[in-house]
């Protein structure tokens, strides 16, 4: 940038150049030397209000010299208003460090670097605006008559999005977030923002730099690919999430594979099965690739399946079974991604499935057709150190395609809406203490089968009771965690690697608190409301080096009337995981 800034600034030469020559004529004219007698005790004065090139300013005694001048003229100032840019204001600025040196309100003389001083606080307030590249200078010049002194402003812009260290990766993937940005001025908002969206591709990381374009006042963004050293990730695991019915003890695997396809996409793949009793499986599939519309768009499709079979227990003679399935598709769209603040928006078409037999026999089949619109934002707050996450969605359906005769739920409405609502946030106490509130709810009028209702107990929700321990058309569930790390051993070197016990080791108290309601023709055949509460404590182990090995427990107490479905009164989860 510093070669442009000169080029422009040498450009202007040619009238000092002009009025150099003229000088040199009245040298040998003796009426033009009796004109200007020398004074001993004035500055020298600059050669007919000549402002010369840069290189030329500090020669001789010309750091020194004086031009009278009686304001300042800015140009080359575009209108951004929504920063507080604009040749007005900019303007404005320039007028209130002239009147600062000439107190009075008439003429002032001016060195050469006070007038660049002048410049210096324009690009200044450029910087301070978030203007990288941006420059203000005092151009070579002759001043008129009016003694206007000249200040030249070279925003700069954007040139070539250049993208480097990429193997895998298409270069105009990481490059897309950033096309936008050609041939705008080169701000460090807009910057960060095509960073973050492309740090958003799964598999790689990108910084950046800049280096000079090939036209004046133009810069390139460099952007800096570093790809994961493999393009997948293997997921290992159990838990004993599940039910005595469905099968306590789970195994789990997943896949996720990063830009199979080059484009920024991503494959996952997840397959659960239990162990006690067996053959109750669960698997997901689901793609999801960049939409090249708009940074932050993507497109998503996946699909669910689950096998239940009550094979033990009161119902095995029952021979209980069915499969639930779901399939969808649509979009997501990251329309506001800052480092402070990311909001994005989703729309999903969802066809859903669960039907149930015994014996043989259908029990039901229920089958829908739905509209999922979505809202979520993540906000950092800075001033009071905590992560606020929120969400919100509305479920529509616009099908209802299930068989009768219905036995599980047949009061069910077919035309249902369900708004969903869920909040985080994570208070930061000290560097080893935080809070952690949650709130999840549902609200709706109609009677919903089983797929669309709200679950109550569980690892995700009342953790003092099983999982799904009751459903409710309506509900909401609440908690309130504090984690400390390795309290009282933090600084501790553990035999882990030499890392501190503070990042291995953490400890949790909770109280959990869930309340459903039945709606619709659902209250005459469910109870009204179902209340399950619960406090109880756990610890989270990490070993990242170790294959990011992690391991999770929790145990949790009733505190709420309400029987669990099993007659415990208390609940311990457990889960761990491996990473590869």
């Amino acid at each position: 940038m510093t070669g442009g800034v000169v080029w422009a600034q040498d450009a202007s030469t040619s009238a000092s150049v002009q009025a150099s020559n003229r000088s040199a004529s009245d040298a040998g004219n003796p009426a033009a030397t009796a004109a200007s007698p020398p004074t001993a005790a004035s500055p020298p004065q600059a050669s007919a209000g000549v402002v010369p090139p840069v290189r030329d300013r500090d020669t001789g005694n010309r750091g020194s010299q004086k031009i009278e001048v009686a304001g300042f003229r800015v140009s080359g100032v575009a209108n951004h208003a929504d920063i507080g840019v604009t040749p007005a204001s900019i303007q404005a600025l320039a007028d209130a460090q002239y009147q600062q040196l000439a107190k009075n309100g008439t003429p002032v003389e001016l060195t050469f670097a006070q007038m660049q001083a002048i410049a210096d606080k324009i690009t200044e307030r450029y910087r301070t605006a978030g203007f990288i590249v941006s420059n203000a200078f005092l151009p070579a010049q002759t001043i008129g008559p009016d003694r206007v002194v000249q200040i030249q402003v070279l925003e700069g812009q954007i040139g070539k999005i250049i993208v480097k260290g990429n193997k895998r990766y298409r270069s105009s993937v990481i490059a897309a977030p950033a096309e936008k940005l050609k041939g705008k001025p080169l701000l460090k908002s807009d910057v960060d923002t095509a960073l973050l969206y492309a740090r958003d591709l799964p598999g790689v990381s990108v910084s950046s730099t800049f280096q000079p374009g090939a036209n004046t006042g133009d810069t390139d963004l460099v952007m800096i690919a570093n790809e994961a050293k493999r393009p997948y990730q293997i997921t290992l695991g159990a838990n004993n999430y599940g039910t005595d019915l469905t099968g306590q003890y789970r195994a789990d695997a997943g896949l996720e594979w990063d830009n199979p396809l080059g484009i920024g996409d991503t494959f996952n793949a997840n397959l659960e099965y239990a162990l006690d009793p067996n053959n109750n499986v669960y698997g997901s599939l689901s793609y999801r690739a960049p939409a090249p519309i708009a940074p932050g768009l993507s497109a998503v499709v996946g699909a669910s399946r689950s096998e239940l079979q009550v094979n033990t227990g009161t119902f095995a003679a029952l021979n209980v079974k069915g499969p639930t399935s779901q399939y969808y598709g649509g979009f997501d769209w990251k329309f506001i991604n800052d480092d402070d603040l990311k909001m994005q928006g989703t729309l999903h078409l969802i066809e859903e499935e669960s039907k149930l037999s015994s014996l043989g026999t259908s029990l039901s089949d229920e089958k829908f057709l739905v509209a999922d619109l979505g809202w979520g934002m993540m906000r950092t707050d800075r001033r009071f150190h905590g992560v606020d996450i929120l969400q919100v969605d509305v479920r529509k359906a616009i099908n209802d395609n299930s068989s009768e005769p219905d036995l599980v739920s047949p009061q069910h409405d077919s035309n249902f809406t369900v708004a969903k609502l869920s909040y985080t946030r994570l208070q930061f106490l000290t560097q080893s203490q935080r809070l952690n509130f949650k709130f999840v709810g549902q609200y709706t009028n109609n009677a919903l089968v089983p797929l669309e209702q709200f679950v109550l107990g569980g690892p995700d929700s009342t953790r003092a009771y099983p999982i799904a321990d009751a459903l409710r058309d309506r509900g909401y569930y609440t908690s309130l965690e504090y984690h400390v790390d390795a309290p009282g051993f933090g600084k501790v070197i553990s035999p882990f690697y030499g890392r501190p016990w503070r990042e291995l080791l953490e400890f949790e108290v909770f109280v959990d608190y869930a309340k459903g309601y039945s709606a619709g023709a659902n209250r005459l055949t469910t109870p009204a409301t179902a209340t399950l509460s619960g406090a109880g404590a756990g610890l989270i182990f990490r070993l990242p080096r170790f294959n990011h090995f992690e391991f999770h427990l929790d145990g949790s107490k009733a505190i709420s009337s309400q029987n669990a479905s099993d007659g415990k009164g208390y609940h311990v989860y457990a889960r761990f995981s491996f990473t590869y």
